[in-house]
């Protein structure tokens, strides 16, 4: 008896390909989750010792990479074999929720990047204080969601192609074009000069303290500018990897979107396809390694955390 069970549209890829979506989406789930969960508990430990505006912003990148692997993830699988499973409504308000993580953690980088800018670089200008930060927070979300959501809700709907429901973008090439134009500009290259020219002269001025302070053999001095130095680093490495994992794919997309049907059906193309999407979906999973590798009071409190505070 021939099976009876719909298929998924030819634009979710062969049997091989998703293969290579399932693995990810169960690496995203299971490390992500994991691994963010510590991240925010690490952090929230901290906290009571240690009050920052640039721990309560790194603990806004874990919770917006939580998200992706309790909400995205699961719900791509379930897409995947069976439909969009949560009706119009959702569709339009659920849908573009992962894009929406995306410029959440890029804003939250950008606004990482500027606050240590102002902290190493212009020590004497006010401070961005916590209170102000949990406002910036809440502020970063809901503009990530008006500037991509809104804009999505109208273009939005659910469709039945060969008995499967999917949730699908219906609009022209060229709007489609320009909101590609506006994502890339507004969310990564913009960013990006900022991030580049902050951590530029931050780096500068940090190793140059550092210096005076070796130079000046006070030992507060110097465990102060190593502290900083540290830091920064982290933050470095937090940053360029994210945009090392989000730039390629970006890059394919811009390339789908204008290149025209030879390139989008070249083989080559397909398999650069896949590859950038691999790298795309790592994003969400690769911040704690970054952050317990470089930070020895971020192991120390995931320890502390992981023991439940015994001693």
């Amino acid at each position: 008896m021939k099976n009876s069970t719909p298929r998924p549209p030819i634009f979710y890829g062969t049997d091989e390909y998703r293969t290579i979506i399932v693995v990810l989406l169960v690496i995203v789930i299971c490390i992500g989750f994991f691994g963010n969960l510590m991240v925010y508990s690490a952090i929230s430990y901290r906290q009571k010792q240690k009050r920052t505006s640039t721990n309560y912003l790194l603990m806004n990148i874990a919770v917006a990479d939580l998200l992706v692997a309790v909400i995205i993830a699961p719900l791509r699988f379930v897409e995947m074999y069976h439909g969009w499973p949560l009706g119009d409504f959702l569709c339009k308000t659920v849908a573009p929720l992962q894009d929406v993580i995306v410029c959440v953690s890029v804003v939250t980088h950008t606004v990482i990047a500027l606050e240590r800018y102002r902290s190493i670089v212009q020590p004497f200008k006010k401070k961005l204080s916590v209170s102000r930060t949990k406002q910036a927070t809440v502020v970063i979300w809901l503009l990530c969601y008006v500037s991509i959501c809104l804009p999505m809700a109208f273009v939005l709907k659910v469709e039945v192609q060969k008995g499967f429901i999917i949730c699908k973008a219906v609009w022209s090439s060229l709007v489609r074009q320009l909101f590609e134009v506006y994502l890339v500009v507004v969310f990564i290259a913009t960013p990006l000069i900022i991030q580049t020219y902050t951590y530029s002269r931050v780096v500068k001025v940090a190793n140059r303290e550092l210096r005076n302070a070796t130079k000046s053999s006070n030992p507060n001095l110097t465990r102060i500018a190593l502290s900083k130095v540290r830091v920064v680093k982290m933050l470095i490495l937090l940053v360029g990897a994210f945009q090392l994992c989000s730039i390629p794919r970006i890059v394919t997309m811009i390339m789908t979107e204008f290149g025209g049907p030879a390139l989008t059906n070249d083989v080559n193309f397909q398999y650069a396809i896949t590859i950038t999407l691999v790298i795309y979906y790592l994003k969400h999973v690769i911040n704690p390694f970054i952050i317990f590798a470089t930070s020895a009071e971020f192991r120390a409190s995931c320890g502390y955390c992981l023991t439940c505070g015994r001693t």
